[in-house]
């Protein structure tokens, strides 16, 4: 009885310090669940406990975080967080925008996205479209929303790959 003494004092010290390096094997520690809580629930309940706390693949591993990288809700959720250090770094630093009630300077920035999606993304670009529309009362003239719609094509050419380098489509026969 004495190694199992050990090997569960070792695993609970491991718990409660957080270590990361494994003292016993996960299948050993199903076994153990097994053991104890009868040969065939108990069996398929540790075996099952075993194989949930194998760890990974550094190939699995490195998909699922690139995977994540590139998952579109968390495309979103880190373009809330620049929006809003932008908008808040535009509200308390600069010195038009600050003067102005942050419902306003929320409105005329909504109302620039729905015309420049990507070019709302560009703090550059933002500060000076949102003075001028805080300015004028939430109005852009045509030939300013005209000057937006082309920052915002040449925004959506940088980001987008050429296509200069690859071969065009074969012709479709009839």
């Amino acid at each position: 009885m004495k190694p199992l003494d050990d090997l569960f004092s070792k695993k609970a010290e491991d718990s409660v310090f957080g270590s990361t390096s494994p003292s016993v094997s996960s299948g050993a520690v199903g076994g153990m669940v097994g053991a104890f809580a009868g040969p065939t629930v108990g069996g398929f309940v540790g075996s099952q406990i075993g194989d949930a706390s194998k760890p990974s693949s550094d190939d699995k591993l490195r998909n699922e975080a690139v995977s994540e990288l590139f998952d579109p809700s968390h495309e979103a959720e880190l373009t809330r967080i620049r929006t809003q250090a932008m908008m808040s770094d535009f509200m308390s630093n600069d010195p038009v925008i600050a003067t102005y009630d942050p419902e306003e300077v929320t409105d005329a920035y909504n109302q620039i996205v729905q015309l420049a999606p990507r070019a709302a993304q560009q703090p550059a670009v933002m500060r000076g479209l949102i003075r001028k529309m805080l300015q004028q009362q939430d109005a852009l003239e045509p030939f300013e929303a005209d000057q937006v719609a082309k920052i915002e094509q040449t925004i959506k050419g940088l980001a987008e790959p050429t296509q200069a380098g690859l071969p065009k489509p074969p012709a479709a026969r009839s």
